[in-house]
C-alpha cells in the first residue's frame, strides 16, 4: 500500500427513489387527432394515417421503420400529448417488429 492511498475509502452515494409503476390509465384523446397505423407489405414500409376526429384524412407518414416515423410525429407536432407520443412508439414499434418477421399486425 503506497501513501497515497487508504485501506477504506468512502464514497458519497446518492439515494435515487424506486418509483412503482401504477395501472395503465384509460386513454385519452388527443386533440390534434388520431393514427390509423398500418404495413404496406409490398413496398415494407409502416404507414401511419393520420385524421381528424370529423374522419378527415390529414396525412400519411411512410417509412421503413418505427423511429423515423414517430420522430417525423414528434418534430411536426401532430402528437399534442405524452401518453399519445407513447402510445405511437409502442404500435410502431409492434409495428416495425411485425412487418420483419411477416406477420399481421392490428393496431392494439
Amino acid at each position: 500500500m503506497n501513501e497515497n492511498s487508504s485501506s477504506t475509502e468512502v464514497h458519497d452515494t446518492p439515494v435515487i427513489p424506486v418509483i412503482q409503476a401504477g395501472e395503465a390509465a384509460e386513454p385519452e384523446l388527443d386533440e390534434a387527432g388520431y393514427f390509423v397505423i398500418s404495413i404496406h407489405p409490398e413496398k415494407m414500409t409502416i404507414l401511419a394515417r393520420h385524421y381528424s376526429y370529423d374522419k378527415e384524412l390529414l396525412r400519411v407518414i411512410e417509412g421503413r421503420d418505427a423511429r423515423s416515423i414517430y420522430r417525423t410525429i414528434i418534430k411536426y407536432r401532430w402528437a399534442s400529448t405524452l401518453k399519445h407520443a407513447a402510445y405511437l412508439g409502442q404500435e410502431l414499434t409492434r409495428t416495425e417488429m411485425a412487418m420483419k418477421a411477416g406477420s399481421v399486425y392490428i393496431q392494439g
